[in-house]
């Protein structure tokens, strides 16, 4: 399945024009993916999940990475066309949320408190062109989660 989607992703963006400020969406919830490309419109872009999160990040992922995910397949995938702006993705909500992305880079980055409050956020200050797979987390245990991520190229949340 993983890799169908893989495949099909890449057609889809192999399809698209690489226009500077570029933003495509499919649908705009949990398990969407996202087109977007340096200088998009509107920034944030912001995206509203409903979490049913069962899968400890810890042991799953990397003993760096805190919190509870939904499982294997990622919340939103974004496939980011880079240029000269930083790429931020954040969520914010009344739970304690952790953030899990899976880079371009193949590399895991994990954040629970760098936003505001307990929100999580991560900063990719020279992002590379290349799909983004992420996963909103909970902190504080398995459970349902209500969030909003949002992607960006000025702030975070």
């Amino acid at each position: 399945m993983r890799l169908w989607h893989s495949a099909l992703m890449s057609l889809t963006v192999l399809a698209l024009p690489a226009v500077s400020g570029e933003a495509w969406g499919v649908g705009e919830g949990p398990g969407d993916s996202l087109y977007l490309s340096a200088g998009f419109t509107p920034d944030p872009k912001t995206i509203d999940l409903e979490l049913e999160t069962r899968i400890d990040s810890a042991i799953e992922i990397s003993e760096t990475c805190h919190g509870f995910i939904s499982g294997e397949e990622p919340d939103v995938s974004v496939y980011y066309n880079a240029g000269p702006f930083p790429l931020i993705v954040s969520a914010d909500s009344d739970d304690d949320l952790t953030l899990v992305v899976n880079a371009p880079d193949g590399q895991w980055y994990c954040d629970d408190d760098s936003g505001s409050g307990l929100n999580p956020s991560i900063r990719f200050g020279e992002p590379v062109s290349g799909n983004y797979d992420i996963w909103v987390g909970r902190f504080l245990g398995p459970g349902p989660a209500t969030a909003r991520l949002s992607i960006s190229e000025l702030y975070s949340e």
